[in-house]
């Protein structure tokens, strides 16, 4: 079996990795928002389309418009030529479905000449036995694939325009593909996400990613948008909810500390070139500055990069995307 991948952990990066964790445990007490080095993870979005319409997903439920609905690709070079020195970790994900970008496979090559460990995320409705092929052949490292029910009838209660068997057969496309071409990449991530209409199917969901011998599952609580709201969404199983009730009310179980470590090691850059603080910010209302103007280092600690990031250790609760934040 081909066991090497092109990650390798170079002396540039690991000096980048401590530089940011040093800074950010300075901040936590200096309450300064500035980073030492450069991002050690990054969320690049190549597609913000996609086919199905799952209702609690920003773009599904038609909340965001990108101007541009494809990353370009000179664009991408560029950032990853910046920031592949020092860059860990790159998943090729934010919104949208990724394998609708003709240039997929192409950003995961390059990103492996840097000798970045390449990740992404899907729905798997695209991928055949060809698409399965250019997978494994492209040296991707891992793929987290979506199964959030075990019918399809609980499947497409939230992905909505999904096919259960699509999913089930795209990991068996890739397995066969890995042992065909002799690779342990991509490692597949079976993930659920919880809500109360496939609750009961998680031991069956657990059974599912055994036999189909994937080699992690993740079953995560749902973000639900105006969750006071929508309560019939929430899990009855309190260990799958990301909410409580306190006197009637719902609210984040988790309490929000001011400091975020992903504030320090990462960021997320949309199809539009927009540099965002984190995943959540869908709508990027807390932009630092669009990277067709600027380069990665330049709105990396900036005036509105610090300012956010102040923000984040004196008063996090004030800013409405961490109001659904599980970190």
């Amino acid at each position: 079996m081909k066991t090497h991948f092109l990650h390798k952990v170079t002396l540039n990066k690991v000096l980048n990795l401590l530089k940011n964790r040093v800074t950010y445990a300075i901040s936590n007490v200096s309450k300064s928002g500035k980073v030492g080095g450069m991002p050690v993870s990054l969320s690049i979005e190549p597609a913000a389309i996609c086919q199905l319409r799952c209702p609690e997903c920003a773009l599904g439920s038609d909340s965001i418009v990108r101007a541009n609905k494809l990353m370009d690709f000179d664009l991408y070079k560029r950032v990853i030529d910046e920031v592949g020195p020092t860059l860990l970790y790159l998943l090729l994900y934010f919104q949208g479905e990724p394998f609708l970008s003709p240039t997929i496979f192409d950003m995961i090559a390059y990103a492996n000449t840097k000798n970045i460990y390449t990740a992404t995320s899907t729905n798997a409705q695209n991928i055949n036995q060809t698409v399965a092929s250019k997978i494994v052949k492209s040296g991707l490292k891992k793929i987290i694939i979506s199964l959030d029910g075990v019918t399809q009838e609980t499947y497409e209660t939230y992905r909505i325009g999904g096919n259960l068997n699509k999913t089930l057969q795209a990991i068996e496309f890739i397995n066969a593909e890995k042992k065909t071409q002799k690779s342990c990449f991509p490692a597949i991530e079976l993930q659920m996400i919880v809500f109360r209409h496939n609750e009961h199917e998680i031991e069956t969901f657990k059974k599912i990613a055994q036999k189909m011998k994937v080699q992690k599952i993740t079953i995560k609580t749902a973000q639900i948008y105006n969750y006071t709201k929508k309560t019939e969404l929430i899990p009855t199983i309190k260990k799958y909810s990301r909410y409580k009730t306190i006197n009637g009310n719902w609210e984040l179980k988790k309490k929000l500390h001011n400091r975020c470590l992903r504030m320090w090691q990462s960021a997320v850059i949309t199809t539009d070139g927009e540099l965002l603080p984190c995943c959540f910010d869908k709508n990027a209302n807390f932009s630092y500055g669009n990277l067709n103007k600027y380069s990665v280092k330049e709105l990396w600690n900036n005036d509105k990069a610090l300012s956010f990031r102040k923000r984040i250790l004196s008063n996090r609760k004030s800013i409405d995307m961490c109001q659904n934040c599980s970190e």
